[in-house]
């Protein structure tokens, strides 16, 4: 990564916090999300309106911050390294003065919107997708219509648009928002007509569903949407789904590419009386993730729907939130950005672990290691004596996937490496016995993520058990 080339990227959407990784005595620190590391960015990760006027020179101001897209674009690959590979184009729609910012290099800014002729302009606009080809997509929801617009690597240019207000076939009321599948088909929450529209690069009608009811399966004022399709290049489970919020931004459902219902969930369900889900990015797991106004928080979920955490809390602080609005994830190296009221973050996909626990069989006194994971991680597990010294490494970076996990240890004390001998202090009982004789015992899981971050974060979890 290119250090000196991402600040300008950074600076757009990131105020100049110093993270120096310290949370030694903090209790709140949820690793979901973390920072990208000081080295990547300078500290550079949430963006003020001080930064904004300041590298604009006031021309814009963050007013009603919508909907987020980033993409790697092909015009901007160069063959000859990977070290760029992190390089990405981020748009970002300021609603409340019709424009999109973006970066058209990584040490300048563009401001789509301010200068254009009068039919090219955009009116309240709410979501953005885009690809790597170039291709970005604005739910231009004032005007009733979509704009396609086209970014040849340093500047976006206006082709054409599709819609006017109605409810026929290629017509709209109040669009929300837009999202891509890999073969560049558009798909549209048509929030006014209760439905979602499907269009062709080309904007042309390929077809829709969706009727006003607050059914399961039905659409009643839908407000964003997000797809991942089997022959998307970074997607794990190569899955077909449609995920979309509608009800007031209280309920989440699944569709297939076709309309047909699979799935949904209220906030209600998992712990939340109240919301206001904003927007929904998903990743290469196909986790998926939505912002919530209301609880000033990003809700997590697998790619079943089923809930993982949440991250964040309300206030100005390390991993907070003022009323996070779009959110969007650059699938293959993991960044997420998320808009907010008066600016935006930038984050690594990270991982976390909760209610780790150890649990021995009546029956044949095995040892089980129970947690819950909220992303796919790496597992390497050690079990050590009561003065901390290693007895045996049971496995070493074992994939694991999201939600519950149990582990067994029978017991075995598993040989171990010269190069685990070099670098911990080694417990006698690792070379004196083939099975841990009863005693106190600490198991040591460090998880790490399998995205940018796993070179610069691990989570580490340790407790002291019994074995009998």
């Amino acid at each position: 990564m290119r250090r000196a080339t991402l600040i300008f990227l950074f600076i757009l959407f990131f105020q100049l916090v110093i993270d120096n990784n310290s949370f030694a005595g903090e209790k709140y620190n949820p690793t979901t999300l973390v920072y990208p590391a000081f080295l990547h960015t300078y500290g550079i990760r949430k963006a003020s309106r001080f930064h904004l006027f300041l590298f604009t020179q006031n021309k814009v101001k963050f007013k009603d911050p919508q909907g987020l897209a980033v993409v790697r674009l092909i015009s901007w690959e160069d063959s000859t390294t990977k070290n760029d590979d992190d390089e990405v184009t981020v748009y970002g729609v300021n609603s409340g003065q019709n424009c999109i910012i973006y970066n058209t290099s990584m040490k300048s800014l563009g401001i789509y919107g301010l200068e254009e002729k009068p039919f090219q302009k955009l009116n309240r606009p709410k979501g953005i997708a885009a690809n790597e080809k170039g291709d970005v997509y604005v739910a231009d929801t004032g005007n009733n219509r979509i704009v396609k617009l086209f970014n040849p690597g340093h500047n976006l240019i206006f082709k054409k648009s599709v819609g006017e207000k109605g409810g026929s076939i290629g017509q709209f009321n109040q669009p929300h928002d837009v999202a891509l599948d890999s073969q560049g088909d558009l798909y549209v929450a048509d929030s006014g007509n209760h439905r979602v529209q499907v269009f062709s690069q080309d904007l042309k009608s390929i077809k829709e569903w969706g009727n006003e009811d607050s059914a399961a399966g039905e659409l009643i004022f839908p407000t964003a949407i997000c797809v991942t399709d089997k022959k998307h290049r970074w997607s794990f489970f190569k899955e077909d789904f449609v995920v979309v919020i509608d009800n007031d931004g209280k309920r989440v459902q699944q569709f297939d590419l076709n309309g047909k219902f699979l799935r949904g969930i209220l906030a209600s369900t998992f712990g939340y009386p109240e919301s206001s889900f904003a927007y929904i990015t998903i990743d290469y797991y196909n986790n998926i993730y939505i912002s919530d106004t209301k609880n000033h928080c990003i809700h997590k979920f697998d790619h079943r729907l089923n809930y993982l955490t949440g991250f964040g809390r309300q206030g100005k602080g390390k991993k907070e939130f003022l009323e996070p609005r779009g959110i969007t994830i650059h699938r293959h190296l993991g960044q997420v950005f998320v808009a907010e009221k008066w600016g935006a973050q930038y984050y690594w996909v990270g991982t976390d672990c909760f209610n780790f626990d150890v649990k021995t069989s009546p029956k044949n006194k095995n040892i089980f290691f129970e947690y819950f994971l909220t992303e796919p991680s790496f597992i390497t597990t050690d079990i050590l004596d009561k003065d901390k010294r290693l007895v045996t490494r049971l496995w070493a970076k074992r994939f694991k996937k999201t939600g519950k996990q149990v582990d067994a240890w029978s017991g075995k004390i598993y040989a171990l490496a010269d190069s685990l001998k070099e670098k911990y202090k080694i417990s006698t009982i690792s070379s004196n016995f083939k099975k841990a004789p009863p005693g106190n015992y600490i198991v040591k899981y460090k998880i790490e993520p399998t995205y940018s971050s796993y070179h610069y974060f691990e989570k580490n979890v340790t407790k002291e058990f019994i074995n009998e």
